[in-house]
């Protein structure tokens, strides 16, 4: 019998469905996966509503025109300028397939998102990480130089990703200018990764395509920002003129994402503007991040607050993602999910706060619970 292909059978369930699958196993409070507890807002809804019916056949691979534009409009760029996707991974797999291939490589930070690295292997390059930092009390950083230090000949793109998932980091301008003049000076393409782009705690991130237009591809979610993860709405902003290839990949990937829910997103993008949507959801987001991380302090961990993202990461000497899900009755995903090249911190956990204010208490009840018993 013929056999699967090497990268099929090398494919594995990722961290973030097993963990999921376990909380459901165990009963756990799923604070491992990033999703938000209910459904989205009643405005994104009702244009949902409205779109069936109406907008169900396919759209160009490029995406809606009301959508390109109603982005455009959003995110200061010319509509032309817009790919619409099936989410952020298929944005990021486009682009891969679009910016790079065998014997090139593509620079990212470690931790990293998961799907970064198959991405670019699927593509033919080979993923280079450059590790960031994690001091117990300054928290995440990283290093310019050594991101300097990591070009070769062969460096293809910068993927970057700001709010960046795990470590909630949100990069200065100073460095992100620096990582412009980098990019340029090695006449390199950046990718970044803004899904987060609406989810940050203090003065609102500045996006590199601000700062190199002529070489940023940004990379968007309408799951992130309006809290349906599951309507797989994505985008890519890229520089003038590129778009077209891009819509040309799109035809052999999904083709085009779901007509309606396009047709919703865009709809629902100016009223979220317009209603003060975002500041409403930053507000939620950071009264539970305050309320986890002060009763993860109170139960002995190290807790890194992010200035951006759903997440914190956490250090606990004594704690792992595995005996918390089975013992504890919490989910959460390990630190070392997010390394390939290089060691995870010791006791390293990401933890989600996009849940509902009753299960965060329930989640610390039980960890409590837990630390009792251990003790």
């Amino acid at each position: 019998m013929p056999q699967l292909h090497d990268r099929a059978r090398a494919s594995q369930e990722s961290v973030f469905s097993r963990m999921s699958r376990l909380a459901a196993q165990h009963g756990a409070v799923n604070l491992g996966q990033g999703f938000p507890p209910g459904p989205p807002p009643l405005f994104l809804l009702n244009a949902a509503r409205d779109a069936v019916g109406r907008s169900d056949q396919y759209t160009p691979p490029a995406g809606l025109g009301a959508l390109r534009d109603a982005l455009g409009a959003d995110l200061g760029v010319d509509g032309a300028d817009i790919t619409v996707t099936c989410g952020a991974t298929e944005a990021l797999d486009v682009l891969a397939l679009s910016l790079y291939g065998p014997g090139d490589e593509v620079l990212m930070l470690e931790p990293v998102f998961d799907v970064y690295l198959p991405q670019a292997w699927l593509a033919g390059a080979t993923p280079v990480t450059v590790p960031m930092q994690l001091d117990p009390v300054s928290g995440w950083s990283f290093d310019s130089g050594a991101l300097a230090a990591a070009v070769t000949p062969r460096t293809r793109a910068l993927l970057l990703n700001s709010p960046f998932n795990p470590t909630g980091t949100v990069f200065t301008p100073e460095e992100l200018a620096g990582i412009v003049a980098l990019a340029r000076q090695h006449d390199l393409w950046i990718i970044s990764d803004e899904v987060y782009d609406e989810l940050y705690f203090g003065e609102r991130p500045v996006s590199l395509r601000t700062l190199a237009p002529e070489r940023t591809f940004t990379v968007g979610s309408a799951g992130k920002r309006l809290e349906a993860t599951g309507w797989r709405v994505g985008w890519i902003a890229a520089p003038p003129g590129l778009s077209a290839g891009l819509g040309g990949v799109r035809q052999v990937t999904s083709f085009c994402a779901p007509a309606p829910l396009q047709s919703a997103v865009a709809a629902a993008l100016p009223v979220a503007r317009q209603d003060g949507f975002y500041d409403t959801l930053r507000a939620g987001y950071a009264a539970r991040l305050a309320l986890l991380a002060g009763g993860l302090r109170d139960l002995g961990a190290t807790v890194f607050e992010p200035r951006g993202t759903y997440f914190l990461t956490a250090l606990h000497p004594h704690w792992t993602a595995g005996s918390l899900v089975e013992q504890a009755g919490v989910a959460v995903i390990p630190g070392e999910a997010f390394y390939a090249r290089h060691a995870a911190p010791q006791g390293l956990l990401r933890v989600a706060f996009c849940k509902s204010t009753d299960d965060i208490h329930l989640a610390l009840e039980r960890l409590q619970h837990h630390v009792r018993s251990q003790s």
